[in-house]
């Protein structure tokens, strides 16, 4: 019979799922950030335009890996027009929401 992902999950060693699970994080944020950027149709010259910064700024921004800080991240989307807003999962499941 074969089994589901999180049952192969459960037999992994806890320190390599979590290393797993911050790099595919961090690949999340590095495409939403140039998918949030082509959905308003603006290149990456236009986005360094926006920020006040050269190009290759953005490129970085947007390269896997990168630990960007909030309030970059913030600078980032208010470029395009858009808001920030973070969400934090509490241990019980609930959610509390901040305007950034």
């Amino acid at each position: 019979m074969a089994r589901t992902l999180n049952q192969l999950v459960a037999n992994e060693n806890p320190e390599l799922v979590n290393r797993a699970k911050a790099k595919a994080d961090a690949m999340l944020l590095e495409l939403r950030l140039s998918e949030i950027r082509q959905l308003v149709e603006m290149t990456q010259a236009d986005m360094a335009e926006a920020l006040g910064v050269k190009q290759p700024t953005i490129a970085g921004m947007e390269k896997s890996g990168q630990d960007l800080r909030l309030s970059s991240l913030k600078r980032y989307v208010e470029a395009i027009g858009g808001k920030v807003r973070l969400d934090v999962e509490m241990p019980d499941g609930t959610h509390r929401g901040f305007h950034v």
